[in-house]
């Protein structure tokens, strides 16, 4: 019997054993059934078949002999073309989708061998063998021509991909170097490919490279994520804000085979969100902390004092006059005065003291690590010097005062609320003996309005 023949008649035998075969080389991530692993081995066999039952001339034995057989048209895909395509969509390795043809081949003849009729092997069988065995090698060529083919679009496809995008994108093997790097991150370090390939970021000198390739060794090692944020300086200059993450790429067994890399650009939304809490945490006129971030930093240091006993002063500060000079010189008279005296009010305490706007001319400053009550009384009587110069405003010399409560915790206070009733307290008490001067919260004071 002709080995065409063969192959046709026992196709079924043919492609059972074979598949059992192959089912072992399919990606573990994948379940693939019999008739999928089987989609194009029959439609080969029964090519190779015809094929074989074909007469075969000497030019044609020659070039099949050197690997140079008729070659498949683009157009017009064969079995084996498909099968390669198949096999890179669906995961397959290089080496698992040539081993299927190494596993058909063996099928083939070891079932032909094994036929009565063949023993001993007439000379015709081992011209078909032959003819077989350069039709594998043919149809294996053909697929391994289309596996590397499909894969190089797909990286066409992916860098295509990556380097369309303003995000930066970039992969890393598992020493740490740079596998792949697209277009926006080139732009940015300023340098060609080859130059970042097989890399580390500290040898690219990038901003806390220790940290950066720290974190890729941990993604390798725990298969976890890495995120985090870092600035980098341009070539013009400008500072800009990146934001990135690691991923792990995992292997059909789970195991990390490199490491994958993104980072977007967030320069415009780190000032927005910048602007934000500014807008929601700052008096617009006077640049001072308003009267919600004052509260925050008042909650602060009333539980610190409390819990360490190191007491913090709040002072109540109303401008004395305010009102007369507004209406005698206009509101924008007015709000540049209330600027001028944020400034002057600012430069009677230390950094690490809070001097905020509440509305209107009101003002408080919260004073830590007193030492003594002498430097509260230090700086009520800068803060009263400071109010009675002249403001020189739209070429009027504006003369105003300060009236200031000063309340004390622990000891006095223990809570925020009771703190600012009690400096409030001071205040209107200082402000109903004549303005221009402070005082301290005691229970003696006359009540409040």
């Amino acid at each position: 019997m002709a080995l065409s023949d063969f192959i046709l008649e026992h196709i079924d035998t043919i492609l059972e054993e074979w598949a059992t075969f192959a089912t072992t080389l399919a990606p573990a991530k994948y379940k693939f059934d019999r008739v999928i692993l089987l989609d194009h081995a029959r439609h080969m066999l029964e090519t190779i078949a015809a094929d074989l039952a074909l007469p075969e001339t000497a030019f044609e034995q020659a070039q099949k002999s050197k690997g140079r057989g008729v070659q498949p048209s683009p157009a017009q895909p064969t079995a084996a073309t498909e099968h390669g395509m198949a096999r890179m969509q669906s995961g397959f390795s290089l080496i698992a989708a040539v081993s299927e043809y190494r596993a058909l081949r063996a099928s083939v003849t070891r079932l032909w061998e094994r036929a009565p009729e063949n023993h001993p092997m007439p000379p015709a069988g081992v011209v078909d063998l032959i003819r077989f065995n350069e039709a594998i090698d043919q149809a294996l060529s053909e697929s391994v021509t289309s596996y590397y083919y499909e894969k190089e679009q797909q990286t066409r496809v992916f860098d295509a991909i990556l380097s369309s995008t303003p995000d930066l994108g970039f992969t890393f093997d598992l020493d740490g170097r740079f596998t792949y790097a697209n277009k926006a991150f080139l732009e940015l370090v300023g340098l060609p490919l080859h130059a970042v390939l097989e890399k580390s970021f500290q040898d690219l000198d990038f901003p806390h490279a220790a940290e950066k390739d720290r974190q890729v060794r941990f993604v390798i090692h725990s298969r976890q994520h890495a995120r985090g944020e870092v600035r980098f300086t341009l070539p013009s200059g400008r500072d800009n804000v990146y934001e990135y993450i690691f991923v792990p790429v995992l292997d059909e067994d789970g195991a990390v085979e490199a490491v994958a890399g993104t980072s977007r650009d967030i320069t415009d939304r780190k000032a927005e969100e910048l602007r934000n809490w500014r807008q929601a945490n700052f008096d617009p006129l006077t640049g001072l902390p308003n009267r919600c971030l004052f509260r925050d930093r008042l909650e602060h240091e009333v539980r610190h004092a409390c819990r360490s006993g190191a007491p913090v002063a709040l002072l109540f500060i109303d401008l004395d006059k305010f009102k007369d000079a507004n209406d005698t010189y206009g509101h924008d008279a007015g709000d540049l005065l209330l600027q001028y005296a944020a400034a002057r009010l600012r430069s009677c305490v230390r950094e690490t003291d809070t001097v905020a706007r509440l509305g209107g001319d009101e003002f408080t400053i919260i004073v830590q690590d007193l030492g003594g009550n002498g430097h509260v009384e230090h700086v009520a009587r800068k803060i009263l010097e400071q109010m009675e110069k002249p403001f020189h405003i739209k070429q009027h010399d504006i003369v105003i005062s300060a009236s200031i409560g000063v309340a004390l915790a622990p000891g006095g206070a223990d809570t925020p609320d009771r703190l600012m009733e009690q400096a409030d307290h001071a205040m209107y008490a200082s402000k109903q003996a004549g303005g221009n001067r402070f005082g301290f919260y005691s229970r003696a004071l006359p009540p409040g309005p």
